[in-house]
């Protein structure tokens, strides 16, 4: 890249990059409630201040260490372009990571510099539109789709959500044998005594309850498990 090249990516492209990267990303914010605002208006569908909390729980307790780890790791191959395309459209780590890979490996290009930057993000916005065109022609077609599909594929997508979460289930135990030894049986009592109406009395309901206690167990078990042999000093 020469000087002019340089001053050009420097000065004119990762400034533009950023500007208009910071705006979309705080217009997202208001639209992500779309969806919700659209069900209260058309269905008056609103949810219990304990599903509320029920559900902030899960998904922070679950997402909060990616928001550290994936943009430490993540930055140097998809760079500040990459970075603000792809926490607008997401599937980080499943897609535009790999495809941002994939460019810099085929163009031999190295991450992290203004040809990999830059290669990078056309890699990212490739697959941005192509992951559109698809779900796009995905939900255009999918009544037309189903419809085409014998009774018994249709029952069997009844299982598909509780197989994906099995399947999430088993990784993670594979991860940690010792701390699912623990965990399990812990989860299955609580979930019983969720079943019989013990968290009711909590406030808003305690449907929060169980997901909240797995967690607080969970770092528990694992800081117990794991906390002593994580302090030892490498030799």
């Amino acid at each position: 890249m020469t000087d002019m090249e340089r001053n050009v990516f420097h000065k004119e492209y990762m400034p533009y990059i950023i500007k208009w990267g910071k705006l979309t990303c705080w217009l997202s914010i208001p639209l992500i409630f779309i969806p919700a605002i659209a069900l209260y208006i058309f269905y008056q569908a609103v949810p219990s201040v304990g599903g509320v909390i029920t559900g902030f729980i899960a998904l922070f307790s679950s997402m909060v260490a990616w928001y550290v780890v994936d943009p430490i790791t993540l930055y140097p191959i998809l760079h500040i372009p990459g970075m603000y395309m792809t926490y607008i459209a997401g599937n980080s780590k499943e897609i535009r990571a790999p495809a941002a890979t994939a460019a810099l490996s085929a163009t031999d290009v190295d991450a992290g510099t203004e040809h990999g930057t830059i290669i990078s993000a056309i890699a990212i916005s490739v697959s941005i539109f192509i992951s559109l065109a698809v779900m796009t022609l995905v939900a255009l077609a999918g009544n037309f789709i189903l419809s085409l599909l014998p009774d018994s594929i249709i029952a069997a997508l009844n299982y598909l959500l509780p197989a994906l979460f099995g399947a999430m289930c088993m990784q993670r135990i594979m991860m940690d044998y010792k701390s699912a030894f623990v965990l399990l049986p812990c989860a299955l009592i609580i979930r019983y005594l969720s079943t019989l109406g013990v968290f009711k009395v909590l406030p808003f309901g305690g449907g929060y309850a169980p997901i909240l206690s797995c967690v607080i167990i969970g770092v528990v078990v694992a800081k117990a498990l794991h906390g002593k042999a994580a302090a030892k000093p490498k030799a």
